[in-house]
C-alpha cells in the first residue's frame, strides 16, 4: 500500500472527506446499532467498541473475510453464536441491499448494462429473502405431514432439526421486526455519504469519479484488489479506524475492563 495519499492531499480536501467518512460510518453504526438493539447485556459504548473494532479489521483483511472475525466478536459479546451469525447475515444483507438500490439503476438506465458481481448479489440477496418468505408456511407442512405419516427415529430426527431451524428463523425476524426500513434507511444514507467522500479523495488526485468508478472500487472490495487510489482510500480508511479502536481499548481499560472483556 501507498502512503502517498498523506502527501497529496491537501487541507482544504481533507476536510470535507473526513466529514463525509465519519458521516458514512455513523449511518453504518446506527445500522449496526439498530440490530443490536434488544441486546440488553451491551453498553452503547460496548457496540460502539464492536463495530470500531471489527470495521477496522474488515478494512485490512480482503475478501470480506473480516465477516468471519465480526462474527465471532459478536458471538464473544453476546455468548450466543446463533447472534453472532444471524447479526452478520441481516447486516450484510440490508448493507448489499442499500448498495444494490443505489448502484444497480444507474447502470440499467445510463450505463445500459448491469455488472456481473452485482447481478450476482442481487440474484443471492433474492433467494434468501424468498428462503425466509417461504420457510414458515413450509414448516408448518413438514412438522405436520412428518408428525402425521412418520414415528421412526428419522423422522424424530428431522422434526428436532425443524424445530431448530425454527428457532433461528423466530430468531432473525426478531431482530429485524419493526426496524427493516430504519435499518435500510441508514444503509442508503451510508452509502451516500461513503460516495461523497470516495468523489472527494478521488478528485483530489485529479482522477474522475463516476458511478463506474464506485463499482470498481466495491468489486476491488469483494476481489481483494484494487487501484492506486482505491488503495489509499482504504488505508486511509485503516488508519483512522486503528486511531479508533486504540483510543477505545485505552478507554475500556480505564474503566477496569479486562482485555479479555474487550476482545475479541
Amino acid at each position: 500500500m501507498s502512503f502517498s495519499f498523506s502527501f497529496r492531499l491537501d487541507f482544504m480536501s481533507l476536510i470535507p472527506i473526513l466529514f463525509f467518512f465519519f458521516a458514512a460510518h455513523c449511518f453504518k453504526f446506527m445500522r449496526f446499532f439498530l440490530v443490536l438493539l434488544e441486546e440488553r447485556e451491551l453498553s452503547f459504548f460496548g457496540i460502539l467498541f464492536l463495530y470500531v473494532r471489527t470495521t477496522f479489521v474488515n478494512l485490512v483483511i480482503p475478501f470480506k473475510l473480516g465477516e468471519l472475525y465480526r462474527v465471532a466478536a459478536v458471538r464473544h459479546m453476546t455468548g450466543s453464536f446463533k447472534t453472532g451469525v444471524s447479526f452478520v447475515v441481516i447486516d450484510r444483507f440490508f448493507d448489499t441491499l442499500s448498495l444494490i438500490l443505489i448502484t444497480l439503476p444507474f447502470e440499467i438506465f445510463f450505463m445500459k448494462s448491469a455488472d456481473p458481481v452485482l447481478t450476482l448479489l442481487l440474484c443471492s440477496l433474492i433467494i434468501l429473502f424468498l428462503c425466509y418468505l417461504f420457510y414458515y408456511p413450509s414448516f408448518r407442512y413438514l412438522n405436520r405431514f412428518i408428525i402425521r405419516q412418520k414415528s421412526s427415529k428419522r423422522a424424530l430426527a428431522l422434526l428436532e432439526f425443524l424445530d431448530r431451524t425454527k428457532e433461528w428463523y423466530l430468531f432473525l425476524r426478531k431482530l429485524i421486526r419493526g426496524r427493516g426500513p430504519l435499518v435500510i434507511m441508514a444503509s442508503l444514507l451510508g452509502w451516500g455519504m461513503e460516495i461523497a467522500a470516495l468523489r472527494i479523495f478521488f478528485l483530489s488526485f485529479g482522477t474522475d469519479f463516476e458511478i463506474g468508478s464506485f463499482i470498481s472500487y466495491i468489486n476491488s472490495i469483494l476481489s481483494g484488489g484494487a487501484g492506486a487510489i482505491s488503495r489509499s482510500y482504504n488505508l486511509f480508511g485503516s488508519v483512522i479506524f486503528l486511531t479508533l479502536t486504540v483510543t477505545l481499548f485505552i478507554i475500556n481499560g480505564s474503566k477496569g475492563k479486562s482485555i479479555r472483556s474487550a476482545l475479541p
